[in-house]
């Protein structure tokens, strides 16, 4: 099988990031988006934004590393996980045709696994972890993202908050991992929502880079890359800026405003015509 395979982003940032809390210790965070395109694949930007009519998202978590889910307390009528589903609705939207997006809300429609017993992770044992609990596979119409998460931390880079791996030699649809002791950090911050929404914003992250964002697969309509992170969006706003800080996550309201794209990446998402 002919592929290309492609290095997004190896570590996005991985040390001496502030909390910007300002006596707070700091937090080390981190994104990371490998990308194998295999031409043939149904998994990649031009088929997801053509033939494909419908988009799930598979959830898994070991014991111990389980997501938030119910509502948040600052907004108590909106589901921690409508944020994500809310973002790839409007990924999705305005294309002259309708993209039914189904995502889990409630940790029964999601799958546990036994604890793995690790501190640490490589990329292999995580895409044997996701090929042992993934249930559905894509195809062109149908497009199933998979989201698992564990406990520890990415071996190459302990500081890394979640990895996205796309369409690695067959494995399927992009998965995202998730470090849940990472995303956990966010726990001291005077918001009780605060970490909740880091999570969401983190999920929602990563998934754009499986979408393709930034110039991952969805051309650029704009000059808005951060080339100095790799696909990232250089609009400090946007949800698909390199850092996650403390001020971001407290200034984001899921109640009032779920999107977490800025308006670069949308106009990139809209004007992407396969």
């Amino acid at each position: 099988m002919f592929f290309r395979a492609i290095l997004l982003l190896l570590i996005l940032f991985c040390s001496n990031c502030e909390n910007q809390k300002g006596e707070s210790s700091p937090l080390i965070q981190g994104f990371l988006a490998l990308d194998y395109l295999i031409l043939t694949d149904p998994d990649r930007s031009s088929v997801y934004f053509s033939s494909v009519r419908s988009a799930s998202v598979e959830i898994a978590y070991e014991n111990g590393a389980e997501p938030f889910t119910g509502n948040f307390a600052t907004a108590p009528t909106t589901s921690i996980w409508s944020v994500t589903e809310s973002n790839l609705v409007n990924a999705f939207a305005d294309r002259g045709y309708t993209v039914d997006v189904n995502v889990p809300q409630d940790l029964s429609s999601m799958e546990e696994f036994p604890d793995q017993g690790r501190s640490t992770w490589s990329i292999n044992q995580l895409l044997a972890l996701a090929s042992k609990y993934k249930e559905q596979s894509s195809n062109f119409q149908s497009t199933k993202f998979q989201v698992v998460f564990v406990k520890g931390s990415l071996a190459e880079n302990s500081g890394v908050i979640a990895v996205t791996v796309s369409g690695a030699f067959g494995i399927g649809a992009p998965v995202v991992f998730v470090f849940k002791e990472i995303i956990n950090h966010f726990q001291d911050s005077i918001s009780p929502d605060h970490v909740k929404k880091a999570e969401q914003m983190t999920v929602t992250h990563e998934l754009g880079h499986a979408l393709g964002l930034v110039n991952a697969g969805i051309p650029l309509s704009s000059d808005h890359q951060d080339t100095a992170h790799g696909s990232h969006c250089s609009n400090t706003t946007c949800g698909m800026y390199w850092a996650l800080g403390d001020d971001r996550v407290n200034s984001f309201s899921p109640g009032t405003n779920p999107l977490i794209f800025g308006s670069e990446c949308i106009a990139d998402i809209r004007n992407y015509t396969p």
